[in-house]
């Protein structure tokens, strides 16, 4: 072979020697040089308090007004019924409105008034057990003629609503135990066309905890549906547990994540039938953010109006136990815990 040709002979040739580029090697360059829509952000904190003041003036003297606040046969007259002793520091009470709901409080503080007047109750609450806690302060002062109640509850990322929902609340909690203070006029909490109303909170983010609990597999675990899934127009049986039998879920309309303005949330709106009811009751079951990666999941059933008197309350009662312990459910499938709320499966 000639050789002026011999160096280019593709055997005989040596190879090329490559440089070297270790600024250009893919975890390397990526750290040094990331391409433009490389998501490098990421949130740290997102977080809301809020709170919520009312204030009354009644013409009872301070110590009047704290036996009515902590007494458990008088706070059955104006607010609920009250199982077990709100004065006692550092224990557990139910105010039980005796449909099915309820509120689990733990006192933390409880001064009585003292010669000047002024007292404290503070506690925690829960709604139905197993609602976010918040923190509940009633301060009692003497006024000319009576006592000023100073009613505050605190909230760390509640419901997006929650202000809309219990902003009118306290000032109408106040002028039910006034009424009471004046006359011994029983102010029961009335029968509600709403409810059962059940919150839990999630340990993942709304949309990671919708994918998973509106799987049909995931449905059978805390829905306790016999068959059925989250398709618009669907019927579902759920299966109560229990001697009551079962209830139809009728899935009216399921939106979606990232389907619908404001919010892009998902949501469902359901009718529930049961075979002691003429008629169908209303429903809404959704989801909303509670701080980083924390959802909260929620219920909610109206149109209890139109159920017979008869049979209100026992059912009432039935739905939302039934609902609760399904949030609790969902609960465990979002973030597993070490036993179930039933302790056998054909409960």
């Amino acid at each position: 072979m000639p050789t002026e040709f011999a160096a280019h002979d593709p055997v005989t040739a040596a190879a090329p020697s490559w440089p070297d580029f270790p600024d250009l090697e893919p975890g390397k360059a990526l750290e040094a040089f990331p391409p433009l829509n490389a998501a490098t952000a990421r949130s740290i904190v997102q977080d809301r308090w809020e709170r919520l003041v009312a204030r009354a003036v009644v013409p009872e003297p301070p110590e009047r007004v704290w036996k009515a606040l902590t007494s458990p046969e008088e706070v059955c007259h104006w607010l609920a019924v009250c199982r077990g002793a709100p004065a006692r520091e550092d224990q557990e009470y139910l105010l039980d409105f005796e449909d099915g709901e309820f509120f689990q409080c733990r006192t933390e503080v409880a001064t009585a008034p003292s010669a000047e007047g002024h007292g404290v109750l503070r506690h925690l609450w829960r709604w139905a057990g197993v609602g976010p806690a918040t923190r509940v302060v009633w301060e009692l002062d003497p006024v000319d003629g009576g006592t000023q109640i100073t009613a505050t509850e605190e909230a760390f990322n509640p419901p997006s609503d929650w202000r809309s929902w219990n902003g009118n609340g306290w000032p109408g909690i106040l002028d039910q135990l006034a009424g009471y203070l004046r006359t011994g006029t029983t102010w029961r909490w009335p029968w509600r066309r709403m409810g059962p109303y059940v919150q839990i909170e999630l340990a993942a983010a709304p949309y990671d905890a919708w994918d998973v609990l509106s799987k049909p597999e995931a449905l059978r675990y805390w829905l306790q549906r016999r068959y059925g899934d989250f398709t618009t127009g669907s019927k579902l049986v759920l299966v109560m547990g229990d001697a009551s039998g079962t209830v139809e879920m009728t899935v009216q309309r399921h939106v979606e994540p990232n389907q619908e303005f404001p919010s892009y949330l998902p949501w469902l709106e359901f009718g529930l039938r049961r075979a002691s009811w003429p008629v169908e009751l209303g429903g809404k079951l959704y989801i909303e953010p509670a701080g980083l990666d924390r959802s909260l999941f929620q219920i909610f059933v109206d149109n209890w109006e139109n159920v017979p008197a008869a049979v209100q309350r026992e059912e009432r009662q039935i739905i939302a136990q039934f609902f609760r312990d399904a949030m609790v459910r969902a609960q465990q499938l979002i973030s597993p815990r070490p036993s179930s709320s039933h302790p056998h499966g054909w409960s």
